[in-house]
C-alpha cells in the first residue's frame, strides 16, 4: 500500500483478473434442464419461501456442480452448511459442493425471496460418484415448500419437512423468458456471491452489498454511537453511517452518507484507513492525507464539520492507518506504515534509530522503497485535548491496524514483502506485540533485521505470505472465551480471517493461528466487534466489489465474559514491564534518572526478551554519563551485552562520546558469554559500536579478528551469519575460504510450513507452492550477499565456487525480486574482482537469471478489433472451450509477460498476476484491461517530475541525501539523479503506464483463451475454468 509526495511505488497499473464459473451458465442449459418454480398461491411475491430437497448418494462424490439462482435473493444450505447466497437474479451461485456431500441421505435447504415483479427459483446439481452413476438433481414442483419460516433448525441434514404443506408451481424452464440464462452475459453490476466458510458452531451472514457507483469500496470500519457502524470508501465516495436491521430473511442495513466535506473543499471526506468514534467525535485518519476530528458544531449529534489535527500526510497504501482508543481511555493510538512521514512528537519512547546495517545494503531489485529509511512503520499516542503526539514504537513494514486485548496489551499484523520470498531477508506476515520503545527491525531492501537482534523484538507468531489489513480483539464478542481472547487478523490476499490464540508468557506472549473465516475471493479489509456481540467485517479495496458481513456464534457453549485474571508470575512480569515503560523517553531530574537506572538495571540480565528490552530502553532514556561506567564494570554476561548495546546506540549523543569507543570496544573483545544467544548479542554489540561510535582502528581490528575469526564455522547457523557479516566487515583474510566451504557443504534449505495456507488460494498459492517445491538455499544466499563486499582474501578456486553457487541458486524459485537480487549480487561481486579474476570467470558470469518460458510462444493470429467492454465480457462465458496452452502463449505474445509475472514466469515491473483469482472478478479485470487508468494502485503509480529548467521526467521517485532519484519504467535504463533544489514539483500521474488497446490485436478465441489463462492462476488443470 504506497504514495508519498517524493516517494512513489513502481511504474505500473494493477491488472486485476478473476473469473467465476461463467461456463456453468452453459452447463445449466444442457439437458435435462431445471424448472423455475415458485409458490403456487402467488402470495409470497414479497416475502421468503422455504424449500427442501433430500436425495441419496450410493458412493463418495468426486464432484458436485451446483447452479442455482432466484429472482431476487437466495441462500442455499447443504447438510446444514451455507454454500451460497446471491442478491441478484442475474448473478447465479456456481460452486462445486462435493465436500459438503456424503454417502446416504443429503439435504438441500433454500430460503428464497422475491422483491416484486416475476418470481422464480431454479437449481441444477450434477453429482459424479466414485464407481457409481452420475446423479442429477433439478428444481421442480415436487420439492417441499413452506410459505412461513419453519420451526427448529430447518437447514439441518436430518430435518423432517414432511409436514410442510406449501404448494409449488412451475413458472418456466431454464432458458425461458424473462430470465434467459442468468450469468451468461456477465452483467455489469459488481455483486458478492462468495459464501465465506467458518469454523464449526459459527455462521457468517451477508449484511449489506455496497453499491460501488454510489458508495465505493469499503476499507475501514468502526463502531459509532447508538449501536451504529461507520465505514469508509478507499476512494472518493465518502464515509457512511450503517444501521444494521434484523428481518425474517436475515440481517440488512440502512446506509446513509456521513455528508462532511474535507476542510476548504467541496469534496466529501473520504479515503480513511483508520476510523474511531471517541471523545464525542469521529477521528478520521486519511490515507495519503491527515488526521481529522469530525464533530457536530451545534451539539445536536449530527456530524457536520471536520478539523485537521496537526499531523503528516502521505504514504499512500503504506501511509496513515489505524486509530484506536488507548487502554487507559485518555488518548488515541495512531498507526502509520513505512511510507508515512512521522509527525512532530513531544516525547520519543524510541530515543535513537539508524539503519544499523554493518555491510552495504542492497535495495530492492525492482525499486520498491528505494531510499526509504528508518523509522519505517510507527505507532504514536495522541492527546485528544492538546493534540500533541508521542512516539511509542517503530520498525514495522506496513501494519494496517492495531488492537488491544483485555489486559490492555497492543498487537498488530505486520506485512511481508512478498517479492523477497526465498531470500534470507524475507519476513513473513506476523503478529507482533506492540510495546513501548520497540524497534521491530524493518529496513528497506536486504536490510531487514533478524528477530534475534538484541535491539529488536520477536513476533508472537509468524503467519506466512499474505496482505494484512484489519485486526480486532475478540473482547466484547458473544463468543466462547477462547475466541473472546483471540485476536482476529485479516488477510486480503488469501481471503482469510485468522483467530490468533495467544498465551501470556512472562512480559510477552506466544501464539498460534487458526483460519477462522475463509473465502475465495474474499478481500477482507477491516473488522469490529459491535455492541450486539457480533464480529462485523468488510470486504473490498482497490475498487473491488464490497460488502459487509458478520459472524455469529451458533453453538451451545458459554459466551460469558472471559476471566480477566493473569497467572501470578505473568501478572508480576507484566507489571514490571509497564513500570519500566514509564521511564521511556521521560523527562526526569538527575535524581529521578539515577533511581530509574537502579530500577531497570537488574532486568538487563532477564531471560525474558520483553523485560530485557523494556529495561534497555529505560536505560537508554537516561543520560549516558550516569551509567557508562556501570556498563564497563558489569560482570553478568547477559547484562553486559544488553547494556553495551544500549551504550552503543546512544553513546554518540552523550557528553562522553569521544572516550567511549575504545573503552567499550576493549570491554567487548574481552567479554565472556555462556550461550549462543549471548554470543549473538555480543556480535551485535560489536557491530553497533563500530557503526555508531566509530570503526575499529588497525589494532582493534586485529584484536577482533583474533577473538572471532577462529569461531567460524560455528555449530549455530545464526551465529555463522553474524560471524560472516562481522568478518567481512573486518576484511578477514580467511572469511572467504571458510564461508565458501559453508556454501559448498550446505544442508538442504529449511522449508517453511505454508502448504495449507497456499491451498487457500489457487492463484497466488501456486506461486507459493512452487517456491516450497524449489526453495532457494536462503541461508547461503545471505552468506553470498555478505561476501559480495569482499575484495581480498580470495583464491580463484573459491571465486569459481562462489559464482557456480550463484548460478545454481538462481535456478530456484523465489519472489518477484529474487532474480534481480541474484543478478545484483553477482554483478557487485564481479565489480570487486580483479581484472584477471573476471577474465578467468567469464564462462560462469554471463548467465541470465530471469525466468523465461520453456514452451513455444506463437505469434498473435488475429484479426483483432477495438474491443468494447460488452464485447470482451461476452468472451468470458465459454471457458470450457478455452485452450490453456494457447492462452499461455497469448499472454507472452501480447507482451503481458514483459511487465508481469504469472505462474513464476515473466517480468517484474508490474505486479505478479498469479494471485488475482482470489481478489477480483472477471468484469473488474476486463474493465481495467480496456481502461488501465481507471484505477491505479499507488504501489504501481508513476510520478512526473518537473525540473527547474523546464524538463519533465517520469518514473519511480525516491528521495535520499538531498537528491531525487527517478527510476524509469524501462528496467534497463539508468536511474536519473537530481538535486532537490533542481526539482520544481513532483506529481503523481493519473495515467497508467500500461497503454490502452493491448488486447485489440486479439481475435475472439485468443481473448477468451487469455482471460481463461489469467483466471486459472496459470493452472491448466483448474477444473473451475477448464471443466474436466
Amino acid at each position: 500500500m504506497i504514495y508519498r509526495h517524493l516517494s512513489i511505488g513502481l511504474l505500473f497499473f494493477c491488472v486485476a483478473v478473476f473469473g467465476r464459473l461463467s461456463s456453468a451458465a452453459d452447463f445449466s442449459m444442457e439437458k435435462p434442464r431445471a424448472d423455475w418454480i415458485w409458490d403456487a398461491t402467488g402470495t409470497s411475491s414479497n416475502k421468503p419461501i422455504y424449500l427442501q430437497k433430500q436425495f441419496n448418494l450410493t458412493a463418495k462424490a468426486t464432484s458436485a456442480s451446483l447452479f442455482t439462482v432466484c429472482d431476487n435473493t437466495v441462500k442455499v444450505w447443504v447438510n446444514g452448511k451455507l454454500v451460497g447466497q446471491s442478491s441478484e437474479w442475474s448473478s447465479p451461485i456456481q460452486q462445486d459442493i462435493a465436500k459438503q456431500l456424503s454417502p446416504g441421505v443429503n439435504t438441500i435447504a433454500v430460503q428464497a425471496a422475491n422483491q416484486g415483479g416475476p418470481a422464480g427459483f431454479t437449481l441444477k446439481l450434477v453429482v459424479k460418484q466414485q464407481g457409481a452413476e452420475d446423479l442429477i438433481i433439478l428444481s421442480d414442483k415436487q420439492w417441499k415448500m413452506s410459505p412461513t419460516q419453519p420451526q427448529g433448525v430447518w437447514t439441518e441434514k436430518n430435518y423432517d419437512a414432511s409436514k410442510w404443506t406449501g404448494r409449488l408451481s412451475k413458472v418456466g424452464t431454464m432458458g425461458d423468458a424473462p430470465w434467459g440464462v442468468p450469468g451468461k452475459q456477465g452483467g455489469s453490476k459488481s455483486v458478492i456471491n462468495t459464501v465465506p466458510q467458518t469454523v464449526d458452531d459459527f455462521a457468517v451472514e451477508l449484511v449489506y452489498e455496497v453499491p460501488k457507483d454510489q458508495e465505493g469500496s469499503w476499507v475501514s470500519l468502526t463502531t459509532g454511537p447508538g449501536r451504529k457502524l461507520i465505514a469508509c470508501d478507499q476512494g472518493g465516495k465518502g464515509a457512511f453511517w450503517i444501521q444494521v436491521n434484523e428481518s425474517e430473511t436475515g440481517p440488512n442495513a440502512t446506509v446513509t452518507p456521513l455528508a462532511v466535506n474535507r476542510p476548504g473543499t467541496n469534496s466529501p471526506l473520504s479515503g480513511a484507513q483508520g476510523l474511531l468514534w471517541a471523545y464525542d467525535a469521529l477521528w478520521f485518519h486519511q490515507n495519503g492525507g491527515h488526521l481529522y476530528r469530525v464533530t457536530a458544531s451545534n451539539g445536536d449529534g449530527i456530524l457536520d464539520q471536520a478539523e485537521q489535527v496537526p499531523s503528516q500526510r502521505g504514504g499512500g497504501e503504506h501511509g496513515n492507518h489505524a486509530v484506536i482508543k488507548t487502554e487507559d481511555g485518555q488518548g488515541i493510538y495512531m498507526a502509520g506504515g513505512n511510507h508515512a512521514p512521522l509527525a512532530d512528537v513531544t516525547r520519543r519512547r524510541v530515543r535513537s534509530w539508524e539503519e544499523d546495517l554493518l555491510l552495504t545494503r542492497m535495495w530492492d531489485a525492482n525499486g520498491h522503497a528505494r531510499g526509504k529509511l528508518a523509522p519505517g512503520g510507527w505507532v504514536t499516542r495522541l492527546n485528544p485535548e492538546t493534540l500533541e503526539q508521542e512516539l511509542v514504537c517503530i520498525g514495522f513494514r506496513n501494519q494496517y491496524d492495531i488492537s488491544l486485548n483485555r489486559f490492555g496489551d497492543m498487537f498488530t499484523y505486520d506485512a511481508d514483502m512478498e517479492w523477497d520470498m526465498g531470500s534470507p531477508w524475507y519476513r513473513p506476515t506476523r503478529i507482533c506485540q506492540v510495546v513501548s520503545g520497540g524497534d521491530y527491525g524493518w529496513r528497506s531492501g536486504t536490510g531487514k533485521w533478524p528477530t534475534y537482534f538484541e535491539d529488536s523484538l520477536p513476533p508472537v507468531v509468524e503467519i506466512g505470505p499474505g496482505s494484512p489489513t484489519g485486526v480486532v480483539s475478540g473482547v466484547g464478542a458473544a463468543f466462547p472465551a477462547k475466541y473472546q481472547d483471540a485476536l482476529f487478523a485479516l488477510d486480503w490476499t488469501f481471503g482469510t480471517i485468522y483467530a490468533i490464540h495467544m498465551t501470556p508468557e512472562g512480559a510477552g506472549y506466544t501464539g498460534r493461528s487458526e483460519p477462522f473465516v475463509t473465502g475465495a475471493p474474499l478481500p477482507v479489509t477491516d473488522a469490529v466487534v459491535a455492541q450486539d456481540g457480533l464480529l462485523y467485517f468488510t470486504v473490498g479495496g482497490r475498487g473491488t466489489a464490497s460488502a459487509l458481513y458478520r459472524v455469529r456464534y451458533t453453538g451451545n457453549g458459554s459466551t460469558s465474559a472471559a476471566d480477566s485474571q493473569l497467572p501470578p508470575a505473568v501478572a508480576k512480569a507484566r507489571a514490571v514491564r509497564k513500570r519500566l515503560e514509564n521511564y521511556h523517553g521521560a523527562s526526569l531530574s538527575e535524581k529521578e534518572s539515577k533511581a530509574a537506572l537502579d530500577d531497570a538495571w537488574p532486568y538487563l540480565s532477564s531471560e525474558d526478551r520483553f523485560l530485557r528490552a523494556a529495561a534497555r530502553v529505560a536505560v537508554e532514556s537516561q543520560p549516558a554519563q550516569y551509567w557508562a561506567d556501570r556498563v564497563l564494570k558489569e560482570q553478568d554476561p547477559q547484562a553486559f551485552v544488553t547494556a553495551a548495546i544500549a551504550l552503543a546506540r546512544v553513546g554518540a549523543d552523550s557528553e562522553i562520546n569521544l572516550s567511549l569507543q575504545p573503552l567499550l570496544m576493549d570491554a567487548l573483545v574481552n567479554a565472556k558469554v555462556i550461550n549462543d544467544f549471548q554470543l549473538l548479542g555480543l556480535l551485535r554489540a560489536v557491530s553497533l559500536t563500530s557503526m555508531r561510535l566509530g570503526a575499529p582502528d588497525r589494532e582493534q581490528r586485529n584484536t577482533l579478528l583474533k577473538r572471532f575469526d577462529t569461531m567460524l564455522p560455528h555449530t549455530n547457523p545464526d551465529v555463522n551469519t553474524e560471524l560472516v557479516r562481522l568478518l567481512v566487515y573486518l576484511r578477514s583474510p580467511t572469511v572467504a575460504a571458510k564461508t565458501v566451504q559453508l556454501i559448498v557443504n550446505r544442508d538442504p534449505p529449511v522449508i517453511p510450513d505454508w502448504t495449507e495456507l497456499a491451498g487457500r488460494n489457487a492463484g497466488y498459492g501456486g506461486t507459493v507452492k512452487r517456491i516450497l517445491a524449489n526453495h532457494p538455499p536462503s541461508r547461503e544466499i545471505g552468506y553470498a550477499l555478505a561476501l559480495r563486499n569482499l575484495r581480498t582474501g580470495w583464491t580463484i578456486e573459491d571465486r569459481r565456487a562462489f559464482f557456480e553457487f550463484l548460478n545454481e541458486a538462481a535456478k530456484a524459485s523465489g519472489g518477484s525480486s529474487f532474480p534481480g537480487f541474484m543478478r545484483n549480487i553477482r554483478d557487485e561481486a564481479l565489480a570487486n574482482c580483479l581484472d584477471s579474476e573476471r577474465v578467468a570467470l567469464q564462462d560462469l558470469t554471463g548467465e541470465n537469471y530471469d525466468p523465461v518460458p520453456d514452451f513455444e510462444v506463437k505469434k498473435i493470429v488475429g484479426p483483432g478489433r477495438e474491443w468494447t467492454l460488452a464485447e470482451a465480457r461476452s468472451k468470458a462465458t465459454r471457458f470450457k472451450e478455452a485452450n490453456f496452452r494457447n492462452g499461455r502463449s497469448v499472454y507472452f505474445a501480447a507482451n503481458c509477460g514483459k511487465c508481469h509475472r504469472h505462474n513464476g514466469l515473466g517480468g517484474n515491473v508490474g505486479p505478479d498476476l498469479t494471485s488475482i483469482p482470489n481478489k477480483f472478478d472477471v468484469n473488474y479485470v476486463i474493465d481495467h484491461i480496456i481502461d488501465p487508468s481507471k484505477v491505479i494502485s499507488d504501489q504501481y503509480q508513476a510520478s512526473t517530475v518537473l525540473t527547474a529548467d523546464g524538463r519533465t521526467v517520469s518514473g519511480l521517485v525516491s528521495e535520499a541525501d538531498e537528491t531525487l532519484v527517478i527510476y524509469p519504467s524501462d528496467t534497463k535504463a539508468e536511474p536519473i539523479t537530481l538535486a532537490i533544489e533542481d526539482v520544481e514539483a513532483v506529481r503523481p500521474s493519473d495515467v497508467s503506464q500500461m497503454p490502452k488497446g493491448l488486447i485489440d490485436g486479439l481475435n475472439a478465441e485468443e481473448l477468451r483463451d487469455l482471460l481463461a489463462y489469467l483466471m486459472s492462476g496459470g493452472n491448466g488443470e483448474n477444473k473451475k475454468i477448464y471443466g474436466n
